[in-house]
């Protein structure tokens, strides 16, 4: 044991702790009544008994530790029988209960500096492993059912980044019966980081049109070849191909896959989709941030760094990648063409913001979701797949008429069968339902068998009358884009009510129709109908995450449906540096809502100008002493990458309020915090199945 002097007091060791895992949980610490408590006496006492136990005390010399355990604190409040007199309480251990002294908290920490927290027997830990069968090792958190906590009437389950949420709602929903409130997640640090940054990009997204590619979006793009000419039709070759200044046709352009990351700060104009913008600011403002997709399912990301920014004139919406693909054999075209098929059948949900539930079933209401290429939001307009048309009847040249859109209401997680218990999955089946009222072009369809099917009215004469279109006034205020008028009469289908659709039975974005004349040439819904399905049939064949037999991967967020881990040059993801001290941002939370103690200041990292930290300088648990000199340590600040780019069932359905239709997308996934993950698939790439065969 080692031991030097100090300016206040050479015969004191201080034994430093940044090398001991911890179990300690700050989301059990108490409020109301309980105040901070000074630990120095605890840690005398416990470094004391701590090298009696290791046989290395030395007499006559002070000896005390750095600090407590992390997620460890003590305090106090006054007895209620004397209340000049306070006790203390150890608050941090897993279970949500306390320690009243350091002779009952000693096992626990000769457990930590152990690092046997696994085979704890303390007063604490032995009533979790006789009753749950659980365990504590390291730095982990069990997912258990906790014992009640002594200030709060509230099971409090946690995970290694804080409360674990998702968890506590289904308990609640199970103690309650019925939920209706807004989710709110106060020491979430995803939650924290973009819950009101997403609140007002869904808000402002309503005025963007509808053609505007948004954050998180993959689309085809053309780094360079454009300069000096447009994409026009080859009547020679039939494909799309740049014809340039010089009046001479210079072939199909090298188009990538990528995904955009930032959009213009300048406002736009629709004539941007054929015109590069006159903006003196440049590209960085007028145009789109781009970076290629890497491989979703791979290791190598280096694709990430290969960015630029483009006007809109460069960039196409991906589910069109087959007409603009068309004239280039597979080998000929940018890997990152099949790293973006590899995730068209997938869909991840954005900003959950409320809850409504009666046990055992939950609603989780969000603003918007990914579905393989786009990100759709309430209000929106979606084209829907034709009823009953399957991939097999489109690859035989059975051609499917797009007539029919919805204007998005909601969009909603369902759970069904909640589980109130420590299982991995919080509920047995999960369904993505996007609602709203559907439309249709072909009048001929409103009484054909169908989910949304409706009847003519009769007049008194029993003579039926024929469909009834909506007026130019009422098409106006039902459709957020404008012009919509411009495809033709619309009709109301399902008599007006509002009908649930799952993620298979959605195309994507009903764009203006003179947005839709300028990129593709034509005033048709259908205009990507073969692309996307071609697309999500390759996607359910090649992607592993799909458990065999699924052919829809729910990711928790974007960036995992993505496999990236930069965006913007900054890392993102559960695997990302910022995310390796939970407890640090823990601490920097809880002093963003007001709380101030010197332990949060020690949690999160900052520097104290009273006092000098500690640095460590061994791993082993053997205790060794080290004064209180040095310079101080100047913590770090870090980075944290939020998301906008924003979990599944066995099997999906796909319903309505008052109507019922098919369903043939199986999902496998799992949201961030619910517990479901997907499992491997054995699709193959086969040259027969191929996108490009």
């Amino acid at each position: 044991m080692s031991s030097s002097s100090e300016d206040e007091d050479s015969n004191i060791n201080v034994i430093p702790m940044e090398n001991f895992a911890s179990d300690g949980d700050m989301s059990t610490w108490p409020g109301n009544k309980y105040t901070e408590r000074s630990d120095a006496r605890w840690r005398e006492l416990l470094a004391e008994n701590w090298l009696k136990a290791m046989g290395t005390f030395e007499e006559g010399v002070i000896h005390t530790i750095e600090k407590l355990p992390d997620g460890y604190c003590l305090f106090e409040r006054p007895r209620g029988t004397n209340p000049s007199m306070f006790d203390p309480f150890l608050f941090g251990h897993p279970s949500g209960r306390y320690f009243q002294s350091q002779i009952t908290f000693l096992p626990h920490f000769l457990s930590i500096v152990k690092n046997e927290l696994d085979k704890c027997k303390c007063k604490l830990c032995a009533p979790m492993k006789t009753t749950q069968g659980t365990s504590v090792r390291g730095n982990s958190v069990q997912r258990t059912r906790r014992a009640m906590q002594p200030i709060v009437n509230e099971r409090r389950p946690t995970d290694a980044e804080g409360p674990d949420y998702w968890r506590i709602l289904v308990l609640k929903l199970k103690d309650k019966q019925k939920l209706d409130e807004d989710i709110e997640q106060r020491f979430n640090l995803d939650w924290v980081l973009t819950h009101e940054w997403l609140s007002d990009y869904f808000t402002k997204l309503k005025l963007d049109p509808a053609y505007v590619p948004r954050r998180g979006e993959l689309v085809l793009w053309i780094w360079q070849g454009l300069e000096d000419g447009c994409l026009l039709r080859n009547p020679k070759t039939g494909f799309i191909e740049i014809f340039g200044d010089d009046n001479k046709w210079h072939g199909v352009p090298n188009w990538r896959a990528g995904v955009v990351t930032q959009t213009p700060e300048d406002e736009g104009h629709m004539v941007n989709i054929i015109e590069t913008p006159d903006s003196p600011r440049g590209l960085s403002y007028s145009g789109f941030r781009v970076e290629t997709l890497p491989d979703p399912l791979g290791n190598d990301k280096s694709y990430s760094v290969q960015y630029a920014y483009v006007p809109l004139r460069n960039i196409k919406p991906f589910n069109t990648w087959q007409a603009y693909l068309n004239g280039q054999r597979r080998e000929e075209t940018h890997p990152s063409i099949e790293n973006a098929l590899t995730v068209m059948s997938s869909w991840s949900m954005v900003h959950k913001f409320h809850v409504i539930g009666e046990w055992p079933n939950a609603r989780i209401q969000c603003k918007g979701i990914f579905i393989g290429a786009e990100l759709l939001a309430v209000h929106d307009t979606v084209r829907l797949r034709p009823y009953g048309f399957h991939h097999d009847q489109h690859r035989i040249g059975i051609v499917g008429e797009v007539t029919e859109v919805m204007v998005i209401e909601k969009i909603q997680l369902c759970l069904s069968g909640c589980i109130d218990n420590d299982q991995e999955q919080l509920a047995e089946h999960f369904t993505a339902l996007i609602s709203g009222k559907v439309f249709t072009t072909n009048p001929s369809r409103i009484t054909q068998e169908g989910p949304f099917q409706a009847t003519i009215p009769v007049l008194s004469t029993e003579a039926a009358t024929e469909p009834i279109p909506l007026t130019a006034e009422e098409a106006t205020a039902t459709f957020r884009q404008v012009s919509m008028s411009d495809y033709g009469p619309w009709y109301r289908m399902a008599n007006g009510k509002t009908c649930n659709v799952s993620p298979h039975l959605i195309i994507g974005r009903c764009y203006e129709p003179l947005a839709a004349e300028l990129m593709f040439g034509t005033h048709t819904l259908g205009y990507d109908l073969s692309g996307v399905m071609e697309g999500r049939a390759y996607s359910s064949q090649v992607d592993t995450r799909m458990a065999e037999s699924n052919t829809w991967f729910w990711g928790d967020c974007r960036v995992e449906t993505l496999g990236l881990t930069e965006i913007n040059g900054v890392e993102c993801g559960l695997t990302a540096a910022q995310r390796e001290d939970p407890q640090k941002w823990q601490a920097i939370i809880r002093m963003s809502h007001g709380e101030v103690s010197h332990t949060l200041r020690s949690q999160a990292q900052i520097p104290s100008s009273s006092g000098r930290p500690f640095q460590s300088s061994s791993s082993s648990s053997v205790p060794r002493g080290r004064p209180k000199t040095g310079l101080a340590h100047v913590a770090q600040n870090s980075k944290l990458v939020s998301s906008a780019f924003g979990s599944a069932p066995e099997t999906e359905d796909y319903s309505s309020d008052d109507t019922n239709g098919p369903t043939d997308d199986q999902v496998s996934g799992g949201v961030s915090g619910l517990g479901l993950r997907g499992g491997p698939s054995s699709g193959e790439d086969s040259a027969e199945d191929s996108p490009f065969a």
